[in-house]
């Protein structure tokens, strides 16, 4: 079973490379359908969309380790909500008033 797990690690890399072209020209593609029009630059070349791409991955990319204490300080959100609102909303429950 381990065997078949192995064999498709060129595969996936393969495909990760393809995808990596594809997105440059993709980037390309949109850069000169809506930059170029708008602001009356020149069209970049096919690098120069790759370049773009990596470039925003480098500035927008995020660090997991950020990530993974952003999602912990979320989790503990609805906690300290549910402990101190927990009695105004059993309150409106559990009211037979109209």
């Amino acid at each position: 079973m381990k065997c078949k797990h192995k064999k498709l690690i060129p595969l996936f890399i393969l495909l990760g490379i393809g995808a990596a072209f594809l997105f440059g020209w993709v980037v390309q593609l949109l850069w000169n359908a809506t930059i170029t029009p708008v602001f009356s630059t020149n069209p970049i070349s096919y690098w120069q969309g790759i370049m773009i791409l990596i470039l925003f991955k480098i500035l927008f990319g995020s660090n997991y380790k950020v990530h993974k204490e952003h999602k912990k300080s979320i989790h503990h959100k609805p906690e300290f909500i549910h402990k101190y609102f927990k009695d105004e909303n059993e309150n409106d429950l559990n009211s037979d008033t109209c």
